[in-house]
């Protein structure tokens, strides 16, 4: 791969007259020590293999929710980042970040949302949630915020947050509170602190977040389609012979010339392009989300 992808970028360079810089990639982040542990080697990886165009280094760089990436990728701070639909919607909208490919992320090329609640819970639809209280993960969340709450009101019901689980639920709508982890949106239910969770299903179905044992006292009520998994963008001062090379080398990796890379890099097993309708997606996220 690599013979292959020198000579292009060797052309690039010589083309743009590229001068010295720096890789940042970037993301939206809980835990920065564990995600910056992912991303480091991919950004690293990727300022190797595009020094021929003026790469000299790379960076990480995380950010504690998706305003301050946002804010970041507008003052040309962030070059790249890798992020799932609802972030995505507002790199776009509010940064002009551009669609790079899609990720198969954790294995996963697309996923869905799932509601649940306990076995033995009097909940078996959406409607049952009515009076009661959901927890999702965090506000920036596609799959256990954006996806489910959207789920809702589509259905018609009302929504109202709470700030901590002892408030009591507002009638007549669905009242939601953060878990901040997926460990807590599981636990918090089957321990009947919380009537419902939200998660998606390759959570769900993840035994380090999910134990197979509480799972099996848990009942999914909800399904949503399935959306993608993950997205790459970057910003809209990148470079075009730096965006067309960054695109063409992560479309070339594989599991099997660089497995260590892409398993660091949140278990990527590989890139496709964008698809046609992707934008589409994107522009629904961003102008639904707006009105909340």
């Amino acid at each position: 791969m690599l013979s292959r992808l020198i000579p292009l970028l060797l052309g690039l360079a010589l083309c743009s007259g590229a001068e010295a810089r720096v890789l940042v990639l970037g993301q939206v982040s809980e835990k920065p020590g564990k995600d910056y542990e992912q991303l480091r080697p991919m950004a690293e990886y990727a300022a190797l293999q595009l020094a021929p165009l003026g790469i000299t280094s790379a960076e990480v760089r995380l950010y504690p929710q998706a305003a301050d990436l946002a804010a970041a990728m507008r003052r040309g701070e962030v070059d790249w980042v890798s992020e799932t639909p609802y972030t995505a919607a507002r790199l776009v909208h509010e940064a002009g970040a551009r669609l790079l490919l899609r990720k198969w992320k954790n294995g996963q090329r697309d996923y869905q949302a799932i509601i649940y609640t306990r076995a033995d819970s009097p909940v078996y639809s959406l409607a049952d949630l009515v009076g009661r209280t959901i927890t999702f993960e965090h506000a920036d969340s596609f799959s256990s915020y954006y996806l489910p709450r959207q789920l809702l009101e589509n259905q018609g019901m009302a929504l109202s947050p709470m700030l901590d689980m002892h408030q009591s639920p507002v009638p007549g709508r669905v009242n939601y509170i953060f878990s901040r982890n997926e460990r807590n949106n599981a636990h918090w239910v089957h321990k009947s602190l919380i009537v419902a969770g939200a998660l998606n299903n390759n959570d769900w179905e993840n035994p380090a977040r999910v134990p197979a044992a509480l799972r099996d006292e848990l009942r999914i009520i909800f399904r949503s389609a399935s959306y993608p998994r993950a997205l790459e963008l970057v910003s809209a001062t990148l470079e075009p012979e730096l965006m067309t090379a960054l695109q063409y080398l992560l479309q070339r990796m594989t599991p099997e010339s660089a497995p260590d890379v892409l398993a660091r890099y949140e278990h990527t097993t590989g890139f496709e392009p964008i698809l046609p309708d992707d934008m589409q997606l994107l522009n629904d996220i961003y102008q639904s989300s707006r009105a909340w």
